[in-house]
């Protein structure tokens, strides 16, 4: 079986989770990457805007195509209580083409909601 855990991580903690999983799982592992920095004090509120607005920033292309794969891994972090805005964008552009997903998220609040929402996106219609 062919697994794929791709993860977004603005403070390192998801890719840590992320790069566990992979090992134990021995699966390949690739990082969605902003277009633009969050980091600093601005980066910080421009995420959280996002991430409650539902906005789709811009993110790099990936090397890896999901569709490739039996079983992708989805992992987030959890901001204001919703999904970040880099996984929402690529969920948007290639949830549809996923086969099997599993989600995991790093958050200090219930992550119920966040859940919901990436399987929502991921599903086809």
């Amino acid at each position: 079986m062919r697994v794929l855990v791709i993860f977004y991580s603005r403070t390192g903690n998801t890719r840590r989770v992320a790069e566990a999983i992979a090992e134990r799982l021995k699966a390949d592992i690739e990082e969605i990457r902003d277009v633009k920095s969050r980091s600093g004090v601005l980066g910080f509120l421009r995420s959280g805007y996002e991430a409650l607005a539902g906005k789709l920033p811009k993110i790099q292309q990936v090397s890896r195509s999901p569709d490739e794969y039996d079983l992708v891994l989805i992992g987030s972090p959890v901001w204001v209580g919703r999904l970040s805005s880099p996984m929402r964008a690529y969920l948007a552009i290639y949830g549809r083409s996923i086969k099997q997903t599993a989600f995991f998220c790093t958050c200090k609040s219930d992550e119920g909601r966040v859940f919901k929402e990436m399987e929502a996106l991921s599903k086809n219609r």
